[in-house]
């Protein structure tokens, strides 16, 4: 079968498989998130949902959680184990930049980076604007957010546009409950660290009996933020009180935090 070539990184083949792959694994940042939303109380949003890592186990704990994604096959997905664990999520297919809910929340949170696969810095924006307007007044909007390693990385040329530039990792092969088989091979293929912008290929075959059955070339950027920038930023779209976590604890982030998460309170 012919190579789908895919603007988006989360639906097809991917979001298919996504569980199985690890999407769906339980990590370090489920219980920071769980406190911020207690801590919070009344209505949370899960913006970029995927197939609800988050917002299925909270909803089990009985907090009020929903969730928004831009991917149908995620949100398919997120709603089958729904059903088999007997729960009923509000969940919206709405894009992160211009999404419009019917209510207002206590605490957004966008887990895993999620907010860097809005590369466009307009649609950055819009998208803060977007999580101020759905916050009621002393909410909290919660980002977390990396540096990827290629951007350190003295090895690489600082030439833009150079593609291919890479090595490529293979993940799986994946056997899923149907009985297919996923494999996906996974390079970068530029980085612009004049934009902050890195660009990967993912390559994902689904094979059946070892019979190939389809495959889709996937683009996924990622924009990537310093300190002061994204600070700027939440200050701009009308937030107050910026503090950003390090490593999923309530001290401030500092140059050796793994993990940074920026809390910022609509006044």
């Amino acid at each position: 079968m012919s190579e789908m070539d895919l603007s988006k990184s989360y639906d097809g083949i991917s979001a298919y498989a996504w569980d199985w792959m690890g999407g769906d694994e339980a990590q370090a940042d489920l219980p920071f998130y769980q406190r911020k939303i207690q801590e919070g109380g009344g209505k949370a949003l899960d913006l970029a949902c995927g197939t609800g890592r988050h917002l299925l186990r909270y909803l089990r704990l009985g907090l009020d959680v929903e969730g928004v994604d831009a991917s149908e096959g995620m949100l398919t997905r997120l709603n089958e184990k729904a059903a088999e664990q007997g729960l009923r999520p509000t969940v919206y297919r709405q894009p992160m930049e211009s999404f419009d809910l019917p209510h207002q929340y206590r605490t957004i949170f966008i887990s895993g980076g999620s907010f860097q696969l809005l590369w466009q810095r307009q649609d950055a924006m819009q998208a803060l604007r977007r999580c101020f307007q759905h916050l009621e007044v002393g909410g909290r909007l919660l980002i977390e957010t990396f540096i990827p390693s290629e951007a350190w990385n003295p090895d690489l040329d600082l030439r833009l546009g150079e593609k291919n530039i890479g090595e490529v990792s293979v993940w799986g092969p994946t056997l899923l409950p149907s009985g297919e088989t996923v494999t996906a091979q996974v390079w970068m293929d530029s980085i612009d660290r004049f934009e902050q912008v890195k660009t990967d290929k993912r390559r994902y075959e689904l094979s059946c009996d070892g019979e190939s059955i389809s495959n889709e070339l996937h683009t996924l950027r990622l924009r990537w933020y310093f300190t002061h920038e994204l600070s700027l930023m939440l200050e701009n779209a009308g937030f107050t009180n910026v503090f950003i976590h390090g490593d999923y604890s309530d001290s401030p982030a500092t140059a050796q935090s793994s993990e940074t998460v920026y809390a910022a309170v609509k006044l």
